[in-house]
């Protein structure tokens, strides 16, 4: 689900912003958005919860937390937008960037803190 729903919600940020004076289709995707965001979410708060089996409680915080501060942080940078001249699609094109940034460093983050599997030598 993070490999489709995150490059998705990409696209359906963009899209937002460019049909954004079409009342119909933003409509849509603004129920698209959230249904994205909200399986995106849950799906890493259950791949956290996965890995952390030995500390589901702690595991479960953290990612809580994390999603608690991007719900935070992501509509104040957006609003910041509203006074910087960047006008009314400003937030859109910030919610768009973020994504953007968390589906570029995914795959290297990922990567640098997955276990490394060593393939098993035969014994002769």
């Amino acid at each position: 689900m993070i490999g489709i729903g995150s490059p998705t919600l990409l696209l359906g940020w963009v899209t937002s912003a460019t049909v954004a004076a079409q009342p119909v289709a933003l409509l849509v995707l603004v129920f698209v958005q959230g249904v994205l965001s909200f399986a995106v979410g849950g799906t890493l708060i259950a791949r956290v919860l996965h890995e952390s089996a030995d500390a589901p409680t702690m595991g479960g915080s953290y990612a809580t937390a994390a999603l608690n501060i991007g719900a935070a942080g992501g509509p104040a940078i957006a609003a910041a937008t509203l006074g910087a001249g960047a006008g009314d699609l400003g937030p859109i094109w910030v919610s768009a960037l973020l994504v953007a940034l968390a589906v570029l460093t995914t795959p290297p983050l990922l990567r640098a803190i997955a276990p490394q599997t060593v393939p098993e030598r035969e014994v002769p």
